[in-house]
């Protein structure tokens, strides 16, 4: 490099370095504000809040109450004798809405369960009181029926019935 080039890029980096300094907040005679600190709460864990999340506990009498359901609920549903609309009907309360949607095409003439063998045995995962599955042993194999509750007090509605392998 030239010493008339060198010249020149020390003059451009010495121009650009006032310009940048004069971007720079003027100086003070004030002294600098101090800091405002505040304190944030230390979360008590001893103090366990619900945040909305319904309390619901499983028991003895709720899993007698639930196979009594299931039972009455699967009987039901194993009723090839009845209208279409008589079948709907006397499973429609029990229904949570998706199931309900698609209920409404089952043709209950269709259905292979004429009988239930045994049942039900409860399965529900560890630690979720809010659903369960119901599994019987019918004419046709093993069905589950699946049964879901949105808090203590709600009731227990149906989210799917099938064959157990499906």
């Amino acid at each position: 490099m030239s010493i008339n080039r060198f010249g020149l890029v020390v003059a451009v980096v010495a121009v650009a370095a006032t310009a940048l300094a004069g971007c720079a907040a003027p100086a003070s005679d004030t002294a600098p504000t101090p800091s405002i600190t505040t304190s944030i709460p230390v979360e008590d864990h001893d103090h366990i809040e619900d945040h909305g999340v319904p309390a619901v506990t499983w028991d003895a009498a709720t899993e007698e109450k639930v196979k009594a359901l299931a039972t009455d609920l699967m009987g039901k549903f194993a009723r090839p004798d009845l209208t279409d609309r008589a079948w709907f009907n006397a499973l429609q309360p029990h229904m949570s809405a998706d199931y309900q949607e698609s209920a409404q095409y089952i043709d209950p003439g269709r259905i292979p369960v004429r009988h239930i063998v045994s049942g039900p045995v409860l399965v529900r995962e560890k630690g979720n009181p809010m659903s369960v599955t119901a599994e019987f042993a019918t004419n046709d194999g093993p069905w589950v029926l699946s049964l879901h509750r949105s808090g203590q007090e709600d009731p227990w509605l149906i989210t799917r019935i099938a064959p157990k392998d499906s």
